[in-house]
Formats: structure tokens, C-alpha cells, sequence
């Protein structure tokens, strides 16, 4: 299977056509949160329905830059996987959007008690694990900030280490675009969409390439 995964959107709806390419050729889109910038109902669905004029299977969660109605949009077009797992052709999805407490106080923001009671609703299934976060899992190489700072949910990391899905797709930390491994682990940020992205490739083995190199 050919993933496309994409993270941090923001609202931004003019893609050229790499982007346009890159996303008719995917099985699967996925989308890593923060949609919108800010925005709810209308703002996602402008979004959405710009991405499904090129690929009409999305996944997704919110980010926590999205209002909370635009968990009600993933949920009534069936593409959520916060707190949702999924099984598309022998892969299982599960994940979990939003973010921990910020300085910010942005719209999705979980506390630590709530961030437990969603990753603890995920029981360990058949088939190939795919994780799909808004926040990344902390001190790793795609969590650091440009001051240097770890800035991830430890939670999301404890998760990992506990389950070792084969992958985790995460995004929140515009700069920290890149790739790292917890255990078995391959960790992907693809960085802010529609500038970055990556394509994974799910066969024997998992190949992950980010764009641009």
C-alpha cells in the first residue's frame, strides 16, 4: 500500500502539481492534524473536499489547532481515528489528535489524564500497526524545537514503547521534519503540508521517503 502522509495543513488549499500528483497516486491519505488555522466545520471541510477532488480515502486526526467541531466533521465523514482504530486492507490504524497543555491554550488541548484514558481504549490487534498522532512522542530527533527543546508528549512515547506499532505518523513540531526509531518503531514527521510531506510504502518491508529530500 502507498500512504501519503501529510500534517499540519493550516488551512492551505493551493497545491501545485507535485502535491496534486503525489496526492492521486496514494492508496490512503493521512492527515496528522492542524487542519485548519484555528477554523472549525466549514474551514475542514474546504480542506477535506479540496483533497478529495485528487484521492477520495482519507484518514485522519485533529490537530490542536482545530476547533472542536472539526472532530464532529472526521466523525460524521467516517475518517476519524482519534481514539478510532481502523483496518484498511490488513493495516490498522489508530490515533489521537490534539495536543498536551501548551502556553498557547489552543483549542485541543488534553490533560494527561485524558490523553491516558484515550491511548488506553487501543488493544493490540492482527496485522500491521500504523499510529497516527498530532503530537509527537518526546526526545526523539522530531520533537525538537530550533531552540533545541524536546517538546513531545511522553505519553504518546510510553504508548510506543509499550505496543511497538511499525509505525507512527505525527506532526505538531513544524521544524522537527524528519525520521527516528523507538525499538522497532519508525517514527515519521513529515513536516508542514503543502511544502513537505512523506510516501511510505507498506509491502514486505515499510519504505519511507520525505519530500522534498
Amino acid at each position: 500500500m502507498n500512504i501519503l502522509a501529510v500534517s499540519d495543513i493550516h488551512g492551505r488549499i493551493n497545491y501545485e502539481k507535485r502535491i496534486l500528483d503525489a496526492l492521486s497516486s496514494a492508496d490512503i491519505v493521512v492527515i496528522c492534524g492542524d487542519i485548519t488555522n484555528f477554523g472549525g466545520m466549514k474551514e475542514a471541510i474546504i480542506v477535506l473536499d479540496t483533497i478529495r477532488e485528487f484521492n477520495q480515502n482519507i484518514l485522519a486526526v485533529p490537530g490542536n489547532c482545530d476547533q472542536h467541531e472539526v472532530l464532529d466533521v472526521l466523525k460524521n465523514e467516517h475518517i476519524n481515528l482519534h481514539g478510532e482504530i481502523k483496518e484498511i486492507k490488513g493495516l490498522v490504524f489508530f490515533g489521537i489528535g490534539g495536543s498536551g497543555f501548551t502556553p498557547f491554550n489552543t483549542p485541543q488541548e488534553y490533560s494527561d489524564e485524558e490523553i491516558e484514558r484515550i491511548l488506553s481504549n487501543y488493544k493490540k490487534q492482527k496485522g500491521r500497526e500504523i499510529f497516527v498522532s498530532h503530537a509527537p512522542p518526546i526526545n526523539t530527533k522530531v520533537d525538537k524545537t530550533l531552540m533545541g527543546m524536546h517538546v513531545g508528549s511522553k505519553h504518546i512515547r510510553k504508548f510506543i514503547e509499550k505496543n511497538q506499532p511499525d509505525l507512527c505518523l505525527c506532526g505538531h513540531i513544524h521544524e522537527a521534519r524528519g525520521i527516528d526509531k523507538i525499538g522497532t518503531t519508525i517514527i515519521l514527521n513529515p513536516g508542514p503540508f503543502p511544502k513537505n510531506y512523506a510516501v511510505i510504502e507498506v509491502a514486505d518491508e515499510i519504505n519511507v521517503k520525505l519530500y522534498p529530500d
